[in-house]
């Protein structure tokens, strides 16, 4: 089953990142945006959209999320671009996030 979805983990927490706004866009268009649940999740980011082919982006909005808990952060936003070639697939981009630092992957 194709799919597109995404978690966030505080890694200085070790929680997960809760009410995250994410925006998804596919070749530079907005298609659809959610916000992290209370297990840091997005489990459906096409918004009943089929997978497409092309280059996509992640935008996770992460200044109120530090905001907050009144944490200083180097970031406002960060945006993951990725490849989308085989529309059969699910994509899973999970976001280890911290103030200064993150890290991505593709998951399963």
């Amino acid at each position: 089953m194709s799919g597109l979805s995404t978690h966030v983990l505080d890694t200085t927490t070790g929680m997960p990142g809760i009410a995250i706004k994410v925006i998804h866009s596919i070749n530079g268009v907005t298609q659809a945006s959610g916000t992290t649940n209370s297990d840091g999740r997005v489990s459906d980011l096409l918004d009943g959209k089929s997978l497409q082919a092309g280059n996509h982006t992640l935008t996770f909005e992460v200044a109120s999320y530090f905001a907050k808990d009144a944490r200083e952060t180097f970031y406002s936003s960060i945006n993951i671009d990725f490849v989308v070639t085989d529309i059969t697939r699910h994509y899973h981009v999970p976001l280890l996030l911290s103030p200064f630092g993150f890290s991505t992957y593709r998951g399963s």
